[in-house]
């Protein structure tokens, strides 16, 4: 016979499942993104380069989109 009561144990469960941590995403998929996201900044900063207005802003957008799939989109993704 037990000498903690039964609801004890039972209220111990949730709290033991709020410690553990998430497996984390594939190594390959990280990978991927993070040349995805990369390559399209640096272009995006090659493409503003060029020096007419009309570039630059298409750079200028490339590299805000890279931006922020990079801090809004992956973290939702990946987790």
């Amino acid at each position: 016979m037990s000498h903690t009561p039964e609801g004890a144990h039972r209220a111990a469960e949730p709290v033991e499942a709020a410690e553990t941590t998430s497996e984390g995403a594939s190594l390959g998929l990280s990978i991927v993104l993070f040349l995805v996201l990369f390559l399209a900044f640096i272009g995006g900063l090659y493409v503003m380069s060029l020096m007419t207005p009309v570039l630059f802003l298409v750079g200028l957008g490339i590299v805000l989109l890279s931006l922020f799939g990079t801090f809004t989109l992956v973290p939702r993704f990946l987790t």
